[in-house]
């Protein structure tokens, strides 16, 4: 009988270990140059042990602790310390039969160390059942492929983390969907390079997030990890939770302490942000909240005043974007979509943002190098994946480099219209572009008012781009960026006006010297160059217009008089290009033209009530159909 009740022991214990496995991970979370931990989840089991070392020899053990999953599930975190910084090292997770492979990871280093290094941004991998694929591809087949090809198969040598902006898993309270589509789907990354996430909409504020991710613990007191920062090298990295209505309470007062200390620490040259939500959204302008403007707004006032340049990284719209402020070298960068399905052009109510280069409908992630040392830089890069029409293999779609210390342009002169001059007369003309640093041009402000001292109001105030993407057609195509049409000028007007320009650095010019003009019937015309060297007399300062002001919007500040001659075929050459110009945009706008004015769609994706997406498509709509005449930019 005691032979017999020891078999059944022996049985039932063996049967427990046989069902012990790995269910996710191991993953890293919460790097430090001396610390680093390591989380996993099995089926059942309390131990949480880590072997680890300097070598694949391991040697030494980390004992951590097992906290409830679902049902008899549980999640094991251990934390490394006493690491040294920048130092790679070999792991394995344990808890009892379950056994992972050997992993490596390195830790970050120093603070004050003069390093390059690479980080992935990436969002809104929540499962699109059309496509229920794409994130393990954009993983797989993207930054694992990308990297090995262009660093070396070692991730985590040739990466160091991966911020996510939020919409992991279609819906936060599905147990089993952290797991399905996100842990094991980012599984081979995950074990050597840590990921920072932030709340989207889709979690919902689930306790599955906090579960399974461990972050750094410095922000909110009332919910830890729902906001947090951490420190990389010549980085600060900030993540917020933009679910919230407004920047306020807490989380503001967490914001402002990050930036200012980042401000005068003078190891960080760059401050990176992410958060869910758009502050301006080309593709899917509904998806744009009030909390990511503030942000905007507040990291743009940072960059101005510290002159250390930012990007805020965000998703919910499923398309990328790269857009600047107009003031302080602060970026705005959709990452998505890694799965969520793409907000297609022509899909919604679009619009343009002038501040926006480059909206694109595609699958892919973004890499970012940093480098440090005596010039600090840092080099974006999309990498996409295509859509659902198009495939592309980790090609490179929009680029750009932004360094810490970049002299701004040269000061361009105001060539015309100057004095009195004739109708034709309509198109600002600055000089050729300069930058002592060798930086291409990247933007050109114009302001017109109807005073030379008083730019804060003005008549007109706009924005150009180099590129400007939009709905598949580059919009500033043949723009070089030195004169601009305007229209609806009001003849006997007295009119300044002035512009600046700004390198693809970033870095603004000063303004011009303001011009003073007004339309005369008998002025200088295009023959003599739009230039008339007889001093204007400006209007009394309580004095309006003689006439009604142009029917544009309105903008910022200062333009007076002066003797700035334009050589005769060159003011007729630019008047030629001008026009040339305002075709073009007239037909490229045509052609980009919303939905609404381009008539209905024989096919579209079913619309998504806000703040979710469909997960599939409208009823007797092919798989891969698109809106007729979409297209890819």
């Amino acid at each position: 009988m005691r032979l017999h009740a020891a078999f059944i022991v022996s049985f039932l214990l063996a049967g427990h270990a046989q069902a012990q496995e790995l269910n996710a991970g191991p993953y890293l979370q919460d790097a430090t140059p001396t610390s680093v931990w390591i989380l996993w989840e099995t089926t059942e089991g309390e131990e949480s042990r880590v072997e680890w070392g300097t070598s694949a020899a391991l040697g030494q053990t980390a004992i951590g602790t097992a906290q409830p999953s679902e049902g008899a599930h549980r999640l094991h975190e251990v934390q490394l310390t006493g690491l040294t910084p920048g130092t790679r090292y070999h792991y394995r997770a344990i808890t009892g039969a379950a056994i992972s492979e050997t992993f490596t990871l390195t830790t970050p280093p120093r603070r004050d160390a003069d390093v390059t290094f690479r980080l992935v941004a990436v969002s809104d991998m929540q499962r699109d059942s059309a496509n229920p694929d794409i994130y393990r591809q954009v993983i797989h087949d993207g930054v694992i492929d990308f990297l090995t090809a262009e660093v070396g198969p070692d991730m985590d040598q040739a990466l160091s983390f991966v911020l996510v902006p939020g919409d992991l898993v279609e819906d936060g309270a599905v147990y089993a969907s952290w797991v399905g589509e996100f842990l094991e789907p980012g599984a081979a990354l995950m074990a050597q390079v840590p990921f920072y996430p932030v709340l989207g909409n889709h979690e919902a504020n689930s306790p599955n997030y906090y579960r399974y991710f461990h972050l750094p613990d410095n922000g909110s007191t009332e919910m830890p990890e729902r906001f947090w920062s951490m420190d990389y090298a010549n980085v600060r990295v900030i993540g917020l939770d933009s679910n919230l209505l407004i920047l306020g309470g807490e989380q503001e007062d967490f914001l402002e302490r990050a930036l200012t200390e980042a401000c005068t620490d003078e190891t960080i040259d760059f401050v990176f942000a992410e958060l869910h939500h758009a502050h301006r959204s080309e593709l899917w302008p509904v998806g744009e909240a009030r909390l990511a403007t503030q942000v905007a707004n507040r990291m743009t006032r940072f960059s101005d005043e510290c002159a250390k340049p930012s990007i805020h990284f965000y998703g919910h719209t499923h398309g990328y974007s790269r857009g600047a402020s107009r003031d302080g070298s602060h970026l705005w960068v959709n990452v998505a979509s890694a799965g969520g399905n793409i907000d297609y052009w022509d899909e919604y109510t679009q619009y343009d943002v002038e501040e926006v280069e480059v909206s694109q409908d595609e699958w892919g992630f973004v890499l970012v190098e940093v480098t440090g040392g005596e010039n600090p830089a840092f080099h974006l890069r999309r990498v996409s994946r295509g859509n659902e029409m198009l495939a592309r293999d980790n090609e490179i779609r929009d680029e750009l480099t932004v360094r810490l210390r970049n002299e701004g342009p040269g000061t361009p002169l105001p060539q015309m219209p100057i004095g009195r001059v004739a109708r034709e007369c309509n198109t600002l003309l600055a000089s050729a572009f300069t930058d002592a640093d060798g930086d291409e041009h990247g933007a050109t402000q114009w302001q017109v008012s109807t005073r030379c001292d008083d730019f804060e109001d003005p008549l007109i105030d706009r924005y150009r781009t180099r590129e400007n993407w939009y709905g598949g057609v580059d919009l500033a195509a043949g723009d070089d960026l030195t004169d601009e049409p305007l229209e609806d000028l009001a003849e006997g007007t007295y009119y300044c006006w002035r512009a600046r320009y700004r390198d693809r650095g970033l870095a603004w010019s000063e303004w011009t010297a303001p011009a003073a003009f007004l339309i005369d019937e008998d002025g200088a015309g295009v023959g003599q160059g739009c230039t008339d060297p007889t001093p204007l007399t400006p209007p009394q300062p309580d004095a309006g217009p003689s006439t009604p002001a142009p029917t544009e919007g309105c903008g910022c500040r200062s333009a007076s008089g002066g003797d700035h001659p334009a050589l005769l075929a060159f003011a007729i050459a630019a008047c030629l290009a001008a026009a040339r110009r305002r075709r073009r945009r007239a037909g490229a706008r045509g052609a980009a033209a919303p939905p609404s004015v381009r008539g209905p769609r024989r096919c579209a994706r079913r619309r998504r009530p806000s703040p979710h997406r469909p997960t599939s498509r409208t009823p007797g709509c092919r798989p891969g159909s698109r809106p007729t005449g979409a297209s890819s930019a």
